[in-house]
């Protein structure tokens, strides 16, 4: 089996770093009533990173050019930022 770099190959890569540092990086909660979420955020990264990697998978299923396979895969990264974007704009 070949290895073949695609964008969310790099994705998934990049939410396990921070789900690492997340882990890592112990900041004390200045607040009483201040809620400490880096627990959760680096569970949502290491669910997101292997959604992205199983996502991955089954793009290389059934997609076998690899020119094709970074046009789609880079499309629908693009896509889920600006998506993430819009979700952020619209809730504050």
């Amino acid at each position: 089996m070949k290895i073949k770099l695609t964008p969310l190959n790099i994705v998934s890569s990049i939410c396990l770093v921070i789900g690492v540092l997340l882990l890592w990086s112990k900041k004390p909660v200045e607040r009483p009533g201040q809620i400490d979420m880096t627990y959760t955020l680096a569970g949502f990264s290491f669910l997101s990173a292997v959604v992205f990697f199983v996502s991955d998978l089954i793009f290389r299923k059934f997609i076998s050019s690899l020119k094709k396979l970074w046009i789609i895969e880079g499309v629908l990264v693009i896509f889920i930022v600006i998506l993430v974007f819009i979700i952020k704009s619209s809730i504050s």
